[in-house]
């Protein structure tokens, strides 16, 4: 069998301790056997094939089997010092995440960059209590570069080997008080969590720029414990744990007919094996399917298991027989249940007869009639009026935001235009529900250039919406502002 050289660099590059993996690969029965050639197992003895380079562009991933990742994965390190958590690329060569969807050649390294532009890269992530027992908390620190000037808060998710995510213990991680590159990790262990080893899953940390960096045990190694496998807790073992999710006894509609926007009253009965159910909601769909409203239920502490719920459909919403399609069931523990009116017998007679009034329905989104930006060129450090004018005849206007793309195309801001009241000492202005007005604000890290209004979306009290795109709708075609890069002149203007 000839391996290829350029193949094996691939593996190196990954990190270390492949290559016992890969020699256990190769050494397995009949991995190496050539075609038409007899194998060992025959009583034939082969002298060992000679590895030769092949040309970079024979180069073929496909070439080396699959079984090699899952012998790759654990204990191995990336090659070179690697804090940002992508393996075999060095610290100074990786583009930060809010830069990787530029064009070629605008793609700014690590190296290139500093400050508040650097993506933030999480450095270190230690579980200080290995063993905790049910009830306790777990503690944890992690260490994030560059510091925050404001530091976010961060979670991390640890799953139970035996049960996977249907066991799950969050870490919430808190900047500390003096120093900044240090965050604090606590996580509740629930009284009726199972025992067992709990292994890091995943984590996102965020910067006050924006940055974002996900991290996960299986490819980032900070994540892992010394011996290379994830990092993790154990919790005792527990004669309270409870990984069996509630069951639905019961879904009655205690209002069969109401009118337009009267209240619906729904009760439900729950059952759980040891935890008790805590939470409940239920879904109505519209006889169309087009319409869904959700109920949240509230328990009756006086009968455990008892649900009640009053909510009402929109009187925009169409009439006609509305059904329970969906229930969703939570205990004290966490375990969740969704019943399904198509598998579950006891949602078929959950119905309500809703009357119509025909001149409230509305199912026409709004339609805007003006989009107004009333500088098209300002500094870079500077901000933008947005105006638009929308209306909607029936429900009214709900949401308006107008979003804009950057020259590159890898930022996107999205700006929420609202109707404000006029204020109280000025009894000659009315309110007016059809303008909205919002503001466009560039921070220091992004880019500058022309900014081009990408999208605007628009949704009524009814939730019907509707989206504007420049390819597509003349209303908001050829809508852009410059923000000048003022960095040449010596900064940004007062």
């Amino acid at each position: 069998m000839v391996m290829r050289a350029t193949g094996l660099r691939r593996w190196r590059r990954l990190g270390r301790g492949h290559v016992l993996g890969l020699a256990a690969v190769l050494s397995l029965p009949g991995f190496g056997e050539a075609a038409g050639q007899p194998s060992e197992r025959a009583g034939e003895r082969q002298q060992a094939p000679e590895v030769k380079p092949a040309p970079p562009d024979e180069a073929d991933p496909a070439a080396y089997p699959f079984v090699i990742v899952e012998d790759v994965t654990l204990g191995t390190e990336p090659a070179s010092a690697d804090v940002t958590g992508q393996l075999g690329v060095p610290d100074e060569d990786y583009i930060p995440e809010v830069f990787q969807y530029r064009r070629r050649g605008a793609q700014p390294t690590q190296a290139e960059l500093g400050g508040e532009h650097r993506s933030a890269a999480l450095t270190e992530f230690r579980i200080l209590d290995k063993a905790v027992e049910p009830g306790e908390t777990v503690r944890a620190i992690a260490r994030v570069e560059p510091a925050f000037e404001k530091g976010r808060r961060f979670v991390a998710e640890f799953w139970s080997q035996e049960y996977g995510r249907a066991a799950v213990i969050y870490v919430n991680f808190k900047p500390h008080g003096s120093d900044r590159n240090l965050y604090l990790g606590r996580g509740k262990v629930d009284r009726h969590h199972p025992g067992g080893r709990y292994n890091a899953g995943s984590t996102m940390i965020t910067d006050e720029h924006g940055h974002k960096k996900a991290y996960s045990s299986e490819f980032n190694p900070v994540m892992r414990a010394e011996d290379g496998s994830p990092a993790y807790f154990v919790v005792a073992d527990n004669p309270l744990a409870d990984v069996t999710p509630p069951t639905l006894r019961s879904l009655e509609v205690l209002t069969p007919a109401v009118g337009p926007g009267e209240t619906i009253r729904v009760e439900a009965f729950a059952d759980d094996n040891l935890a008790g159910p805590t939470q409940a909601r239920v879904v109505f769909v519209s006889p169309s399917g087009n319409r869904a409203v959700r109920a949240d239920l509230i328990g009756d502490s006086r009968q455990p298991g008892r649900f009640l719920g009053a909510f009402t459909v929109p009187p925009w919403y169409e009439g006609g027989l509305w059904r329970a399609q969906k229930v969703e069931l939570y205990d004290a523990a966490r375990n969740g249940a969704l019943i399904f009116a198509a598998t579950a017998p006891e949602l078929m007679g959950a119905v309500v007869q809703v009357e119509e009034d025909p001149a409230l329905r509305d199912d026409e989104p709004p339609v805007l009639l003006a989009l107004e930006l009333p500088l098209r060129q300002l500094p870079g450090a500077a901000t933008l009026p947005v105006a638009a004018l929308v209306e909607d005849n029936r429900s009214g206007v709900d949401k308006v935001y107008v979003s804009f793309q950057s020259p590159s195309g890898a930022d996107l801001i999205r700006v929420e235009l609202v109707s404000r009241n006029p204020p109280l000492n000025r009894p000659s202005l009315v309110p007016q529900p059809n303008v909205f007005r919002g503001t466009l604000r560039l921070e220091a890290w992004r880019e500058r250039g022309e900014y081009r209004v990408s999208r605007v979306n628009l949704s009524d009290r009814a939730r019907n919406y509707r989206n504007l795109n420049p390819a597509r709708d003349e209303e908001v075609r050829g809508l852009a502002v410059v923000f000048e890069d003022t960095s040449a002149q010596g900064g940004s203007p007062r």
